[in-house]
């Protein structure tokens, strides 16, 4: 799924992102509201976030473009407001189909809790399925590599999501996996969680660009010190969010 931020102010579209995140939302972003709004059709969101206090003309022209064409359920539209909302604004906003107006003060629990529950209202969100597994950022320190199993070439590459039981890779030279296929067994894995190297084997799930593994065999105590990371993310997420301010993560 995508969700278009149309807002200005970093700090908030950072949180926003960190709030989209474990619903499985892909985020684009864009300061442009011209751009946003000609983009439309090519980003095709499955929900949008738009600043009122940003763009006070231009929100009302992307939600009339977006339900000229997609409904209230086939894409969810919220409104980020400032202290100044008059009435009449409410009002538009009903009248066009914005599902929901909520305070742009997203450091705020209680509108936090609001903006999710907006989203699961009209949206299908797989909780269960999204629960633990965490799609790599810059402040997580987590890192993968193996040796393949036939010709025990070292293979790195880039982490895009893992959970305690599997993990989505990218290698830096593809061509060194192209022959892994699934049911593969990859017994020499390290893996860097945090300041610790772990020792685990994985079995291939999924082969391609992108491979999927599954954890095969790891130590009790290290696949401890892996589900204690993961559990740590979101709270790491947001004290790089707070520690870093306005300055965007982009």
């Amino acid at each position: 799924m995508k969700a278009l931020l149309l807002v200005e102010t970093d700090r908030i579209a950072d949180i926003a992102r960190f709030y989209l995140r474990p619903l499985g939302f892909e985020t684009i972003r864009y300061r442009n509201p011209v751009k946003a709004i000609d983009n439309l059709e090519e980003i095709d969101p499955d929900a949008i976030v738009v600043s009122a206090r940003d763009f006070p003309r231009h929100w009302k022209v992307l939600a009339q473009a977006v339900r000229a064409e997609k409904s209230k359920d086939e894409c969810v539209i919220l409104l980020l407001k400032g202290e100044a909302f008059p009435l009449d604004e409410a009002a538009k906003a009903t009248h066009i189909g914005v599902n929901g107006v909520l305070k742009d003060d997203l450091d705020d629990r209680h509108e936090q809790g609001r903006f999710q529950a907006l989203l699961k209202r009209y949206m299908v969100v797989d909780d269960e399925r999204l629960r633990d597994r965490i799609m790599i950022s810059t402040w997580d320190r987590l890192d993968f590599m193996f040796a393949h199993p036939t010709s025990l070439s070292p293979i790195s590459g880039k982490l895009e999501a893992i959970s305690p039981d599997g993990l989505s890779f990218v290698p830096d030279f593809p061509a060194l996996a192209s022959d892994l296929a699934p049911g593969d067994l990859i017994e020499d894995c390290s893996m860097r969680v945090g300041a610790d190297i772990l020792a685990l084997s994985c079995r291939v799930v999924h082969a391609g660009r992108v491979l999927g593994l599954e954890i095969e065999a790891i130590a009790d105590d290290d696949r401890s010190r892996l589900e204690e990371y993961l559990a740590s993310c979101p709270e790491r997420e947001m004290q790089a969010i707070l520690d870093r301010g306005g300055e965007s993560f982009e």
